[in-house]
C-alpha cells in the first residue's frame, strides 16, 4: 500500500467517531507497522543495523511531507511513532 494511502486511512481513523476507541487503537497500530515496513523494509532484520541514518532520515522526510498535508498531522506523527515508542494513544477519542 502507498504511504499517501496509508497516511490518509489513519487520518480516517483519527476523525472516525463511531468506531470504539480500541478498535481505532488496533487499526492505528495496524496502519503504522504497514508504513513502517513500506518506508524501512529492512526494520527489524539485521540489514537495518547497516543502514545510515541519512538514507532513514531521507526515507522519512518524504512520509514528513506528506502527513503535512493534513489538520491531523500531530496526532498523524503520533501514530507513526508508535512502533519505536509504544505509546498509550491517550489522546484517542
Amino acid at each position: 500500500m502507498p504511504v499517501p494511502q496509508i497516511i490518509h486511512q489513519i487520518d480516517e481513523v483519527i476523525r472516525d467517531m463511531h468506531k470504539p476507541r480500541q478498535i481505532k487503537i488496533k487499526s492505528l497500530q495496524t496502519l503504522a507497522m504497514t508504513c513502517w515496513r513500506e518506508v524501512v523494509p529492512e526494520y527489524g532484520t539485521k540489514t537495518f543495523a547497516e543502514l545510515k541514518f541519512d538514507e532513514i532520515q531521507k526515507r522519512w522526510s518524504m512520509v514528513r511531507d506528506e502527513v503535512e498535508k493534513y489538520e491531523t498531522k500531530d496526532q498523524i506523527l503520533y501514530v507513526l511513532d508508535w512502533p519505536a515508542s509504544s505509546g498509550n494513544f491517550y489522546w484517542l477519542k
